[in-house]
């Protein structure tokens, strides 16, 4: 199996493989996180040491992994001796070439060749533009997807003090994938979806809302959202599993119920609804009986009669023709017709849960809802703002260069963003981040001395943690004032 699918955050406690690191920032240095030491000279020359590695399978297949996994030097011996991507030590190093590419890229997304150089003489290194451009390598993206590799196997979050509805469960999981388009010269190590795209890759990412623990994969395109890492594992007795349709699945949703871990899932629309007797129950024909008032139904889900709980609330009505016009692009998009079933359901809002009703009310269910639009923003922020889907370049090897580092830069601005504003409810991600970028520089002078380097993180920190939040809206309520509208069941 490739490193970048059997690599994640782990989101039980106490699993032996993984490191993980939970913040008190009052009792906790900033110098403690992954940030500090994933990027320096340790890491970097710990995965380019001589290893010997067998080729890689992309998938369930035996399809072997990109011709860059085996560019590691199996005839070196010396502890400190380098793969060929490190040719000349006094130049470049593997801690100055990350640092180049990772900093340099979370400064500035769109960063040009020579604002990647002005980074690189900042991390030490001694060459010129064109000596930079010629680093960016089959051997060098394979030493980036290690790195990467070696970085998600730390889990960075702050100690939970959840409030308002959040509160009320172990964790809140959101779980969501996203596709990034590649060059064509790289179908060979990500295969599209289903021939839409010749190339890409899929990220697949998992939040916990109280933490900010962060889970990430990435894999081929073409891998079902169901066969990522985010489902490869159980989550904690008494945390909510909150998804997207990609993920709807009875049989998760069984095990998840022996588990004592809940779910809460927008209904598919197709999926087999009874009543709790076992008589088929017409979703459409009964919510049109509701009116405007909105249905909480214990029902049984499928051929094995899942007994849950069938939320449905009535959408707006200027709502419905969006629903319906996205409804219908997706159709011809994918080439299928829409379903009469399907068209009269965007009149409404359907959710299974199997959380129980004193704990979960018809109006809280909305709520809880509308948490999941959480990791959107997060692709947002990382696709728009972090330029994860964009390079300059025409090169194809720079590109997957590209995407390893800003994949890499989005992980490790999320690591302290977590550690600086996360316990803030009304933090903004988009704000904090635009004070990060600002403050690279001063982290990238500091790198080389601890002492130096943790007190540059304080001072960020502290910035962000000030500046980050967000106005109250009454009109229009913003996510954590509808979070704080509702009392904790012990309150």
């Amino acid at each position: 199996m490739h490193p970048r699918q059997h690599i994640k955050l782990h989101i039980e406690p106490g699993c032996s493989c993984l490191s993980s690191t939970k913040i008190n920032r009052k009792n906790t240095h900033l110098s403690q996180i992954p940030i500090c030491t994933n990027l320096r000279s340790e890491v970097c020359s710990r995965l380019l040491k001589t290893r010997d590695r067998k080729p890689h399978s992309y998938d369930n297949n035996s399809r072997t992994g990109p011709d860059h996994a085996s560019v590691v030097n199996d005839n070196s011996r010396r502890s400190g001796k380098k793969t060929g991507f490190i040719q000349r030590q006094r130049t470049v190093t593997g801690a100055g070439f990350a640092q180049t590419v990772v900093l340099g890229y979370l400064a500035n997304p769109e960063a040009t060749r020579e604002e990647l150089h002005q980074t690189a003489a900042g991390a030490g290194m001694t060459l010129s533009t064109q000596g930079l451009d010629k680093r960016f390598t089959p051997k060098a993206a394979y030493f980036l997807d290690s790195l990467l590799a070696e970085a998600v196997t730390q889990m960075v979050g702050v100690i939970p003090q959840a409030q308002g509805l959040l509160a009320r469960f172990a964790g809140v999981y959101i779980a969501d994938c996203s596709q990034v388009a590649l060059p064509e010269a790289l179908a060979g190590m990500f295969r599209g979806n289903n021939g839409e795209q010749d190339a890409a890759v899929k990220v697949a990412v998992q939040i916990e809302m109280n933490s900010g623990q962060l889970g990430l994969w990435w894999h081929d395109g073409v891998v079902h959202d169901q066969r990522t890492g985010v489902s490869a594992h159980s989550l904690p007795p008494g945390t909510v599993r909150l998804n997207d349709l990609g993920f709807f699945n009875l049989a998760t949703f069984a095990e998840d119920e022996r588990n004592q871990v809940y779910y809460f899932s927008r209904y598919k629309v197709g999926t087999l609804v009874y009543t709790t007797d076992g008589m088929p129950l017409d979703v459409v024909k009964y919510l049109k009986q509701q009116g405007e008032q909105g249905c909480d139904l214990a029902v049984q889900l499928g051929a094995d009669r899942l007994p849950c709980r069938l939320l449905a609330l009535p959408v707006p009505p200027e709502q419905v023709g969006k629903r319906r016009k996205r409804l219908e692009e997706t159709a011809k998009r994918k080439q299928q017709p829409v379903s009469a079933r399907a068209l009269a359901l965007v009149a409404w809002t359907i959710y299974v849960t199997n959380i129980p009703r004193e704990q979960l009310s018809l109006r809280e269910a909305a709520i809880l809802g509308g948490t999941r639009w959480q990791i959107e923003c997060l692709f947002k922020l990382w696709k728009s703002s972090g330029g994860l889907a964009d390079s300059r370049s025409q090169d194809p090897q720079r590109v997957l260069c590209e995407f390893y580092a800003k994949l890499l830069a989005v992980l490790v601005a999320h690591w302290l963003l977590v550690v600086s504003c996360w316990q803030r409810l009304d933090r903004s991600l988009h704000r904090a981040t635009q004070v990060l970028r600002k403050q690279v520089l001063a982290l990238l002078n500091a790198w080389t001395e601890l002492p130096l380097l943790t007190r540059a993180l304080e001072q960020t920190a502290a910035i962000i943690r000030t500046t980050c939040g967000m106005s109250k809206r009454h009109t229009h309520p913003l996510t954590f004032q509808r979070w704080l509208e509702v009392e904790t069941v012990d309150g």
